[in-house]
């Protein structure tokens, strides 16, 4: 199952004037972006929800007056003080009580804070993801803790369980600009894989964290530009190139289509160049 971006995430009792911001801000950036007048950048990497596995494109929120930290932690021990908040409030979101789902048979992944994976910040946003066996849940947070709390989620279960569309699988993808800046990364790898890069296109490149399987990389002040092709590229442990993909591009339009154990096509448009599926390397 595939989230269409122009579909708001479950506001989940949220106020709503919420809703329809959060609405505006969504179409709002997949829009041809205005011209814009020449200012400082400043490298803010302020999080809005994606969609999910098939990663359609980018959310741009854009709001140079917030703070250049930035916080990744990869996992719950990790956490910040405002990171344990937004973490908090996403569970409760995706609690069974709080939700209100269009389709009955959307059933939200149960997920507890021993399943963070990854969480990011900078400023007074916030983006969390969940993983277990079951699938995903991840819900981005505005001023967590505060009365102003506001944002939204999504979850997901496993189409394909464990099996990745090859060494790398990207779940969550957040920009600060709608054809690049700066990005907030984060997904699952296979067992294969030992180092993971973001190559800029421009002669640099970020490495992202790697723990238990899953990755979470932060930019700050790329200024990456899609038509750069900015790519993930992984390595095995003895240091080869292993899988080299362009960032921006969606799941369904992979180089080469992923079968799995039974040789059934499960990633990817029918190609001639079919490649087994790789287990996630947990």
């Amino acid at each position: 199952m595939v989230n269409n971006i122009l579909d708001l995430p479950a506001e989940r009792d949220l106020p709503p004037e919420t809703g329809h911001a959060m609405r505006a801000r969504i179409l709002g950036s997949v829009s041809p972006p205005p011209a814009r007048t020449p200012r400082l950048r400043i490298a803010v990497t302020v999080a809005v929800l994606l969609t999910v596995a098939s990663g359609a494109a980018a959310v741009m929120w854009d709001r140079p007056d917030r703070s250049a930290v930035q916080v990744l932690a990869m996992g719950a021990g990790e956490l910040s003080p405002t990171l344990q908040e937004a973490a908090e409030q996403c569970l409760q979101w995706n609690s069974p009580q709080r939700q209100t789902r269009q389709d009955p048979q959307e059933r939200p992944v149960p997920v507890s804070l021993a399943d963070l994976a990854v969480a990011t910040e900078r400023g007074d946003r916030a983006l969390v993801l969940f993983m277990n066996d079951v699938g995903y849940a991840t819900c981005d947070v505005e001023s967590p803790g505060t009365a102003r709390e506001s944002g939204g989620g999504a979850t997901e279960r496993w189409p394909h369980g464990d099996w990745l569309p090859g060494p790398v699988q990207r779940l969550l993808l957040t920009s600060t600009e709608a054809d690049g800046g700066d990005v907030n990364v984060s997904g699952r790898v296979s067992a294969r894989v030992n180092r993971l890069v973001l190559d800029h296109h421009d002669g640099h490149t970020t490495a992202a964290r790697l723990s238990g399987g899953v990755f979470g990389l932060m930019t700050s002040d790329a200024r990456l530009k899609a038509g750069n092709t900015p790519e993930l590229v992984s390595y095995d442990a003895g240091g080869t190139e292993i899988d080299r993909r362009p960032l921006f591009q969606a799941e369904d339009q992979l180089e080469h289509c992923y079968t799995g154990p039974d040789g059934k096509r499960i990633y990817g448009t029918p190609t001639s160049d079919c490649r087994p599926a790789e287990k996630w390397g947990r």
